[in-house]
């Protein structure tokens, strides 16, 4: 008798165990994502420039595109506000890259984060409308 030929896979997908992600998620990156979600609410430019990539580019709710340079410009700008409790967060690692999701307000944010010459950084930025 043979088996399938897709039957390895679905055994070794049956063996992977989900794993809570603040279990998986290393130290320095859960401080640089505190950090950096720190920077924005209190529009701290210094602190956010350090933690974003210089490649870095965010769509925003509306689907504007933004750059590293305008998102900053833009942030200089805001009034600091309290630091939102983020729902739902999720945080899957692919070696030195992590993608993290999360609802905040009336929207998702979904950014990744890269780690080069030992620092996280983020490098981009997707927020979604949330449907109520």
């Amino acid at each position: 008798m043979s088996l399938p030929r897709f039957f390895p896979v679905a055994v070794a997908l049956a063996c992977i165990q989900a794993v809570p992600a603040s279990a998986q998620v290393p130290a320095e990156l859960r401080a640089a994502m505190l950090s950096r979600d720190s920077a924005v609410a209190k529009a701290d430019a210094v602190t956010w420039d350090r933690l974003t990539a210089e490649t870095f580019t965010v769509v925003q709710g509306d689907g504007s595109l933004k750059t590293k340079a305008e998102r900053i410009a833009e942030l200089r700008t805001q009034t600091p506000r309290p630091l939102s409790t983020l729902q739902r967060e999720q945080v899957t690692m692919y070696g030195d890259v992590a993608v993290r999701r999360f609802l905040s307000g009336d929207g998702w944010v979904l950014d990744v984060w890269s780690k080069a010459g030992g620092r996280w950084r983020v490098v981009a930025v997707q927020v979604t409308t949330a449907k109520k």
